[in-house]
């Protein structure tokens, strides 16, 4: 299928549910056709998506009551990474070995391990995307990079340990000894984020670049009174969004947190922020941005104000405004509105008002507006 949002002539080549032998034919050929006649970079991946026949089975729905903490802490996720390096930094395919606990007074307790207790891998941009196994089947996204084509035995041994994974994690849900010391060494890895949620002056000692105010100011009775109600949108921009520095301002009149001067390292996936004169790149949604840095970004119901910069983004049903460049970016979603200025990169489709400008930029379906 024709795929532009890699840029020109970028194909995404899909198939139905096959048995695994004949896939394994598929991979190689697929591999073979990419070596002749293309090329993959770090932005480019594979997705296995993998299942049981349903006619061997006892129960077919097994996949779906599977146990996904179980799996979680089963899961060699180191070995994946010795095959495919790259990946382990790749947005869109976040480490599963992130568990929180839900209740902020959590005390652990590894002779009473429940699924209940704990937050999880829960959203399509984890390397493997559980919410697939409703469907009973799950997709394992942690595969690719760049000259991925010439690495087909890995890809086979890693499927072929991700099947193994998901058999014995249907057939034996109970929990071991070497899960109860994985929860705990994760759980210990996540201590910054607990204490931090409960206690505010936390933020300082573990990320001391990063400033909190409410409202421009930082008098610590108006931020401990705020607190309950804005630490989840806080806490995201460090769990979700990798920020490392920056002042984060809760506005009281708007209802909105914002963001001046931030520096972002793993954007997983925020929403709903102003961002201004920040560098970030990664999955955002519903959020302002003001001058600033936009590089590798997937952008999604985003306005773009003063003078913000894109580069190699991809840019959905987003306002540009005209004072905003975007360089070797795809822009689409038919309700998007632009007035900016492209240099390079692909218009899939959208509105785009007499003074939108264009360099070397492919305009594939517009609408002119006033």
């Amino acid at each position: 299928e024709p795929d532009m949002s890699g840029g020109k002539g970028l194909a995404e080549l899909v198939t139905g549910p096959i048995p695994y032998r004949n896939a394994r034919i598929m991979i190689s050929n697929m591999m073979k056709w990419i070596r002749e006649n293309g090329y993959t970079t770090d932005r480019a991946s594979i997705h296995i998506n993998l299942s049981f026949d349903k006619k061997y089975l006892e129960d077919p729905a097994m996949i779906s009551k599977m146990n996904v903490l179980k799996f979680i802490l089963d899961f060699n996720e180191a070995q994946v990474y010795k095959f495919f390096p790259g990946r382990e930094k790749s947005v869109y395919a976040k480490s599963i070995k992130w568990i929180m606990p839900k209740d902020e007074a959590y005390f652990f307790d590894g002779s009473n391990i429940s699924s209940m207790s704990y937050k999880f891998a829960d959203t399509k941009y984890y390397g493997i995307n559980f919410s697939k196994k409703e469907s009973n089947y799950l997709e394992f996204r942690y595969l690719g990079g760049e000259d991925y084509e010439n690495k087909t035995e890995d890809v086979f041994y890693l499927t072929e340990a991700f099947l193994m994974q998901m058999w014995n994690s249907c057939n034996d849900p109970l929990f071991t000894e070497e899960n109860k010391i994985e929860l705990r060494k994760i759980l210990n890895k996540n201590l910054p984020i607990t204490e931090s949620l409960k206690d505010w002056t936390k933020i300082n000692k573990y990320w001391p670049e990063i400033n909190l105010l409410v409202d421009l100011q930082d008098h610590p009775q108006i931020i401990q009174l705020r607190w309950p109600d804005i630490k989840k949108k806080v806490m995201d921009l460090i769990i979700n969004g990798g920020m490392t520095s920056g002042i984060i301002n809760y506005d009281s009149d708007l209802g909105r947190i914002q963001v001046k001067d931030g520096k972002f390292g793993l954007c997983y996936l925020l929403q709903g922020y102003d961002f201004i004169n920040c560098k970030i790149g990664g999955n955002i949604e519903t959020s302002n941005f003001y001058g600033g840095v936009l590089k590798g970004a997937n952008l999604l119901r985003c306005d773009l104000y003063r003078a913000t910069h894109a580069v190699e983004s991809k840019i959905e049903s987003s306002y540009v405004h005209g004072s905003c460049e975007l360089t070797n970016c795809y822009v689409f979603g038919r309700d998007g509105v632009f007035k900016g200025k492209m240099i390079g990169g692909i218009f899939r489709e959208g509105m785009m008002t007499k003074d939108a400008r264009f360099e070397d930029t492919e305009i594939v379906v517009s609408k002119k507006i006033k």
